[in-house]
Order: C-alpha cells, then sequence, then structure tokens
C-alpha cells in the first residue's frame, strides 16, 4: 500500500493508499475514490432568495426578531410559498448556475492532477442535475441516470422530474444511460416516479437518509475505481451525515466539489474525506506537487505487483 497526504489545518494528514481488485468478492474490503458535486444555481433558488429577503425584512418591520420562532416560521413560510408554482416544475439551472458549473469542471480538471478520473458518474434524473452534469463531464461515455439519487420527495414541483422518455430525447443528456430510468417508468405502471408525489411517497430527512445509505451497496456493486455523483443539497446533508459518518458536515453550496476515500465491505463503509472547498483553500504549489507524485507512485507500485 501507499500513503496519501493532504494538508488539513495544522500540519500534515496521512492516509493509505490501497490498490485493489476491480472484480472482488463479496467478502473483501475495496477502497474507492468518491467525487460529490452538488448542482448550480437553479431558477427555483433565486425565487427562494427573493421570497426570503422579502420575509425578513417584513419580519423586521413587525418587530420580530431575527432568530425568533415567529421570525422562523414567516421566513419559512414565505420560501415555501413561491416553490408551489408550477412553472418550476423540474427548475432548471440559471444563468448563473451555469457559470458555477463551469468553475467546478475547472476545479475537477486541476484535481485529476493527483486523483484518478471517474469512470462511472451517477447523476439524479431531475434537470438541474443533469444540465450540470453535461457541463460538468461533456460526452462522457459512463454517465448513467439513476432514481434513487433524486432530492428528497417533498410533493413541490421544482423536486418532481420529467418521464424518462422525455429525459432520454433531450439532446443534451443522450450521452447519458437512462436505461435504468426507462424500466423503471415502464414497470412502475401504478406507482408514478414522476410527476405530483401521493403523501405515501414524500419523504422527511430520516426517510431520505435510508434512501442515502442505498450507496454502499450501490458503491460495492461497482467496478469502477473512481465514481462521481452528481445530486442535490438535501440529498448530500443526509449522505455525509449518515452513511459517511459525518454528522456535522456543512451543507453543500452550489456546484461544490468534496471528495472521499471510501472503504467498502459487504454491508459495511467507512469514509476519509481528501478534499472540500476548505482544504482548496489551502492548499499550496508545494503539497500538490507531493499529491501528483504520491498518485504517480501508487500506479507504479501497481504495474510492478501486476508484472510479478
Amino acid at each position: 500500500s501507499s500513503l496519501f497526504t493532504r494538508e488539513a489545518g495544522e500540519g500534515v494528514c496521512l492516509f493509505e493508499m490501497r490498490t485493489f481488485d476491480a472484480s472482488p468478492d463479496r467478502h473483501a474490503a475495496v477502497s474507492k475514490i468518491l467525487y460529490l458535486v452538488r448542482h448550480g444555481e437553479a431558477v427555483h433558488n433565486i425565487e427562494e432568495k427573493q421570497a426570503k429577503r422579502m420575509a425578513t425584512m417584513a419580519a423586521e418591520a413587525m418587530g420580530h426578531a431575527p432568530g425568533s420562532m415567529a421570525f422562523k416560521e414567516m421566513v419559512e413560510a414565505a420560501r415555501k410559498a413561491v416553490l408551489v408554482d408550477e412553472r418550476l416544475a423540474d427548475a432548471k439551472l440559471s444563468a448563473a448556475g451555469k457559470v458555477e458549473a463551469l468553475t467546478a469542471k475547472e476545479e475537477l480538471t486541476s484535481l485529476f492532477r493527483w486523483l484518478p478520473e471517474p469512470t462511472g458518474i451517477y447523476v439524479s434524473p431531475l434537470q438541474r442535475a443533469l444540465q450540470t452534469c453535461a457541463v460538468l463531464f461533456p460526452g462522457h461515455p459512463g454517465i448513467h441516470i439513476r432514481e434513487f439519487l433524486r432530492e428528497r420527495r417533498t410533493g413541490l414541483p421544482c423536486d418532481e422530474r420529467q418521464p424518462a422518455t422525455c429525459i432520454a430525447s433531450r439532446k443534451s443528456f443522450m450521452h447519458m444511460s437512462s436505461n435504468d430510468l426507462l424500466r423503471q417508468d415502464s414497470e412502475d405502471r401504478g406507482h408514478k416516479s414522476h410527476g405530483p408525489c401521493s403523501l405515501t411517497e414524500l419523504e422527511d430527512a430520516a426517510r431520505l437518509r435510508v434512501r442515502t445509505s442505498r450507496l454502499a451497496d450501490f458503491l460495492f456493486g461497482l467496478n469502477d475505481e473512481a465514481i462521481c455523483v452528481v445530486t442535490h443539497k438535501g440529498f448530500l446533508r443526509e449522505l455525509e451525515r449518515g452513511l459517511l459518518g459525518r454528522p456535522d458536515a456543512p451543507e453543500f453550496g452550489n456546484c461544490e466539489v468534496r471528495v472521499y476515500r471510501v472503504h467498502l465491505r459487504e454491508g459495511h463503509l467507512s469514509a476519509d474525506l481528501l478534499y472540500d472547498a476548505d482544504l482548496q483553500l489551502q492548499c499550496s504549489p508545494r503539497k500538490l506537487s507531493i499529491w501528483r507524485d504520491v498518485q504517480e507512485a501508487c500506479v507504479q507500485e501497481t504495474c510492478v505487483q501486476g508484472g510479478a
């Protein structure tokens, strides 16, 4: 095994980077690199911000102290009120969101100098995530759309996707595999996965966290050494604070990128955070050089072991 370094706060943290068999048996432990990306700003996010800003001014004018129960209730009610607009159904990226995606693409390109590029890309079926993914990985042959990566089922138009046939026919998404989505829509005749959801389909944070836990078995079944998941703030929050074992993890910003090394054994997952936005600000050219040297050493070691 080799050592992987990262700068974190004071000093340098060392992580062991193990090579692994791409087709492990169900009892062997494997390690993978997991990129997590939130979509860029969507049009409904703009409406939310404006509504919250106006509600904040109104609450303060009524004498409600910021942070009080009455203040919070007014702001939250205003936020939800704008999101019931059917014009926000399956909300698309805003102009700013597209720029954020391009910036995230540059960030990923920099990361690929010292970490393996993902061969498997898995994305939520909601339009804002698909559009972000199309910018991040244009023409990538390994993009797959997965239903379980969607945002929490809130019952709001912005969080409901289009039918799989519509997604598959979109020119900008045609290079993405929608087979899983098409099959699900075909099988779920009496249980629509798109359009307004029923009361029994609505999810709170606890139900969403249960859904995110499916990622462990999903990753274990993949042959890819490096995987990228493009999804949503709510999904990522419950994933990090639950399965990935970071109960105090801050919420993702628009198009934020975080990278984990995950250790997988059937029925178990553990994870080390390798990169996030705060770490990016602390990175020095010297440390980036060290990371590149370590990655090259891992590749050379694998070649030597393969020829032994």
